[in-house]
């Protein structure tokens, strides 16, 4: 790196190389930290600049911290970058962006990599970015829109996307094949289920509506339309409790072994089979059904696949593994005795 005026920019590299190479479990020398001065930026520094601009790095209190020699515990000493947030903290970060299905690839990469540069020395992380996540950017975008229109009281209305055979996502029509507009008041933006959802009120329907937002495109807050009170919908009167209404709303996955499964369900429900099972899914047009379904193989524990199947209950069905398919017929048998008695 060439630096035009090296002399100004000291106390610059030496903040630098204190946070790249220093926390409190490796400190540095003022040796140390002018040869990593002199490798990183090509400057050399001598000792009595590395010490005044030391002391003035301290006395400014941004981070950098100096602890004498400790005979007893071994610790040599030295100089270091104190850091606002521990590599566990970072970790538990990191292992919630990796896990997350609404932040695309190219996202998630950026975001880890800024995450990794303020950890300390010794952090690595130990898992790799996720494949096959599908990129979808525009839901950054549509945050920032619907969060715009709650903090002025407006409605926003939208285009809405689903998932056709081609995995890729197609915009709703209404029955004159035109694209189908909706208008709503936007009450709260959740994640669940590893996506992000919009918790809405219908421009007129007395009822709360739940949108994903990676399907939800165009946008637009409307600047003239009254935007409809949650109090004014049956039910909440007396307000909306976010905490107990996602509660209601739990899923739970189990153990098991992995197997193929060949499952019938109808086309408008692509977009969750792909959401669940990602893009390695196999999906062929249904020449036995009614003309309205998908055949779909995916390679899946077959526990979570038999609580996905209960889950959508009416909207798919098992073909094979034979034995998944009679657990199923077993599950939904013990559950109609329950309300049969």
């Amino acid at each position: 790196m060439y630096i035009s005026n090296p002399k100004k920019m000291n106390i610059l590299l030496i903040l630098e190389v204190l946070k790249k190479f220093s926390d409190e479990n490796n400190k540095l020398s003022q040796k140390e930290i002018a040869d990593l001065v002199e490798s990183e930026y090509d400057v050399p520094v001598e000792r009595h600049t590395i010490k005044r601009n030391l002391d003035s790095l301290l006395e400014f209190n941004c981070g950098v911290e100096y602890k004498e020699r400790d005979k007893k515990s071994g610790d040599p000493g030295g100089w270091y970058f104190e850091r606002d947030i521990t590599d566990s903290e970072i970790r538990m970060l990191i292992d919630g962006l990796l896990f997350s299905k609404y932040i695309p690839y190219s996202e998630c990469k950026s975001l880890v990599g800024k995450l990794e540069k303020i950890a300390g020395v010794d952090f690595r992380s130990s898992h790799g970015l996720p494949e096959n996540r599908p990129e979808n950017k525009q839901i950054f975008l549509n945050i920032e829109e619907i969060l715009r229109a709650k903090s002025r009281w407006k409605k926003i209305s939208f285009n809405y996307m689903r998932y056709k055979t081609d995995k890729n996502p197609h915009i709703t029509l209404d029955k004159n094949g035109i694209p189908r507009v909706y208008v709503v008041s936007p009450v709260e933006i959740v994640i669940t289920n590893g996506h992000y959802y919009l918790i809405c009120i219908p421009e007129h329907i007395d009822e709360l509506y739940h949108f994903r937002l990676k399907c939800m495109c165009n946008i637009e807050v409307l600047k003239s339309e009254k935007y409809r009170q949650i109090r004014d919908i049956p039910g909440y009167r007396n307000g909306f409790k976010l905490a107990a209404y996602m509660k209601e709303r739990p899923y739970m996955l189990a153990s098991g072994k992995s197997v193929r499964v060949f499952f019938r369900t109808y086309s408008h429900s692509i977009e969750h089979v792909l959401e669940w099972f990602g893009n390695d899914v196999s999906l062929l047009e249904d020449n036995e059904g009614t003309g309205d379904t998908i055949i779909a193989t995916v390679t899946v524990n077959d526990k979570a696949m038999l609580f996905w199947a209960l889950q959508y209950g009416q909207a798919i069905e098992v073909l094979e593994p034979v034995y998944l398919r009679e657990q199923i017929r077993d599950a939904v048998n013990a559950m109609a005795q329950k309300y049969n008695t």
